[in-house]
C-alpha cells in the first residue's frame, strides 16, 4: 500500500500523460479490501488512460468510482506464429494445465473431477506445469484419489516447452476461482486445443462454446463432465480446434493487439 500511496503522489505531480494497465486478479483482490480500493482509486485517478486486459477487470475499477471514459480494453496478445495447430494424428493422450500451483487456480477441484475421467479414458494423463505452495498438498490429494499414477508433475517450464506441450495436448483444462483473463487460454487457442475452464472473470471473453466449454467454478460434476464431452467426441474436438485458431488469429494475435495499442497511444497524445 505505501508504494501505491507514492505511486499516487508521483502521478499526480506528472507534467507527462500516464497510462496504467491491468494485468492480474490481484485487481479483485485489492479491490475487497476497503483501503486497499481507496488507494487503488487514488492512484489510478491520476492517469489518462486505464487499460484492462479483460472488461471483467475494467468492471471492477469502475467499482471504485473511475469514469467509463478513461477506461479501455486491450487483451493480452499471443505468438501465433510460434503457437499453431499441429495434425491430431501427433495428439496424445494428455490434459494439460499450465499455472502456479496456487489455491485460486482451483486444481483442487480438478483432482476430484478426474477419477471419474481416468475410468472412462484410462489411456489419458494429466501434465501440470508450473510450480507453488500447494505442490505437497495436491502431491497428496492425488495419492488419496488414487490417481497419482496418471498425474505428472513438470514443475516450470521454458516457453518453447509449453508451446510443445499445447500442440501436443488433446485439451487445455483452467479451473480456476478467479481469473483476470489468462494468457495460457490465448496460447491454447492458438495451438487449436480446445479449452475447459471456469466461468469466471475474464474467461468468458475469451472461451466461447464453439471453442471449449465453462462451467461453475468449483462444480466438481460439472467439470468431470465437460472434460469427458469433448474428449469422447472427435467430431465436436476437431471443430472446437478449427474454431479455436481462428479466434487466436482473429482477435489476439500481436499484430491486431498492437493496433489498439497504437490507437490509445495516438489518442493520449493528440497525435
Amino acid at each position: 500500500s505505501a508504494g501505491i500511496s507514492c505511486l499516487g503522489k508521483f502521478i499526480s505531480r506528472k507534467s507527462y500523460p500516464v497510462i496504467a494497465t491491468l494485468h492480474g486478479s490481484d485487481v479483485f483482490q485489492v479491490t475487497k479490501n476497503p483501503l486497499g480500493a481507496v488507494l487503488t482509486r487514488l492512484m489510478l485517478q491520476g492517469c489518462d488512460r486505464i487499460i484492462g486486459v479483460s472488461q471483467s477487470l475494467i468492471n471492477e475499477v469502475i467499482k471504485l468510482g473511475l469514469h467509463p471514459n478513461k477506461l479501455s480494453v486491450i487483451s493480452n496478445g499471443v505468438d501465433i506464429k510460434r503457437f499453431r495447430p499441429i495434425s491430431l494424428r501427433y495428439r496424445q493422450d494428455i490434459i494439460l494445465y499450465v499455472g502456479s500451483l496456487i489455491e485460486r487456480k482451483g486444481l483442487r477441484f480438478l483432482f476430484s473431477a478426474l477419477p471419474s475421467v481416468f475410468q472412462a479414458f484410462p489411456n489419458y494423463r494429466l501434465l501440470i506445469v508450473g510450480e507453488g505452495p500447494q505442490y505437497p498438498i495436491l502431491k497428496k490429494m492425488s495419492s488419496s484419489l488414487g490417481i497419482a499414477d496418471k498425474i505428472i508433475f513438470l514443475g516450470f517450464q521454458p516457453h518453447d516447452q509449453v508451446c510443445s506441450l499445447m500442440q501436443q495436448a488433446k485439451l487445455l483444462v483452467l479451473p480456476s476461482t478467479e481469473e483476470a483473463q489468462g494468457v495460457v487460454l490465448l496460447e491454447a487457442l492458438a495451438c487449436g486445443t480446445p479449452v475447459v475452464a471456469s466461468r469466471v472473470g475474464g474467461i468468458p471473453e475469451v472461451i466461447t462454446s464453439d471453442v471449449g466449454i465453462l462451467v461453475p467454478y468449483a462444480d466438481i460434476n460439472a467439470l468431470s463432465e465437460a472434460i469427458s464431452l469433448i474428449l469422447s467426441d472427435t467430431e465436436r474436438w476437431l471443430n472446437m480446434s478449427k474454431q479455436a485458431r481462428e479466434r487466436a488469429e482473429k482477435l489476439y494475435s500481436w499484430n491486431q493487439i498492437a493496433k489498439q495499442w497504437i490507437s490509445i497511444y495516438e489518442e493520449v497524445l493528440g497525435l
